[in-house]
């Protein structure tokens, strides 16, 4: 339809295939990027489509429409896919001290409930939900890799608007090594340490920025 969702998934998608064509020169073993950093170029394309609209939208209702969406998004691949992965890690704990179905549930929903905390009402419906979610059971472990991902490329993009044009060479090392070298390595050779704290908090920044552009546009 060409509305902002469908145009924000084409900026993902060709992101994705930008980063494929920079690697194509890996051999077919290491072509495909590691899953950390498989998200990494088409967040960031998300993030330089936003930016170019924002850069460009007057109207007050669809800069709020744009950062919503933004920061609804934000939440289902960072937040929710950590806690996605906490779960995980304890539902596998307790099957095997004999947990049933039952407790798996009750864990589930505390942990959603307290993902809201007082500001959502969660019903206990919501137990079930678990058992929904595909990752679980095709690819185990999977989800932090959307909250490192994210981050991640979240992180890169404020790197970007603070350096410029500096910043691009190096990006376009991280695109071509694919799957080449561990995530670790190939931020390193881009000057980036990603078990630095400040780093990552430097993604979150950037979240908590588009909350103060969004709050700024409430009378």
């Amino acid at each position: 339809r060409g509305d902002p969702r469908d145009v924000a998934t084409l900026a993902h998608e060709l992101g994705h295939a930008v980063h494929g064509m920079m690697a194509a020169d890996q051999s077919v073993l290491s072509f495909h990027s590691t899953l950390p950093l498989a998200e990494t170029a088409s967040v960031f394309g998300e993030q330089l489509l936003a930016d170019f609209l924002l850069s460009k939208e007057r109207n007050t209702a669809v800069r709020q429409q744009l950062l919503v969406s933004q920061l609804d998004d934000l939440y289902a691949t960072v937040l929710r896919q950590a806690f996605f992965t906490q779960f995980e890690m304890q539902a596998h704990r307790m099957i095997g001290e004999g947990a049933t179905t039952t407790d798996l549930c009750g864990a589930y929903l505390t942990d959603l409930r307290k993902q809201f905390g007082k500001h959502a009402a969660v019903a206990d419906d919501f137990q079930w939900e678990w058992l929904a979610i595909p990752h679980f059971y095709h690819t185990p472990f999977y989800c932090y890799a959307y909250s490192f991902g994210t981050l991640l490329a979240l992180a890169l993009h404020r790197r970007y608007t603070q350096e410029g044009r500096t910043f691009v060479p190096r990006y376009l090392g991280l695109l071509t090594a694919g799957g080449s070298e561990s995530p670790a390595t190939v931020l390193t050779a881009m000057g980036i340490n990603i078990r630095s704290a400040a780093f990552w908090q430097s993604g979150f920044d950037t979240i908590a920025d588009m909350v103060d552009t969004l709050e700024s546009t409430i009378p």
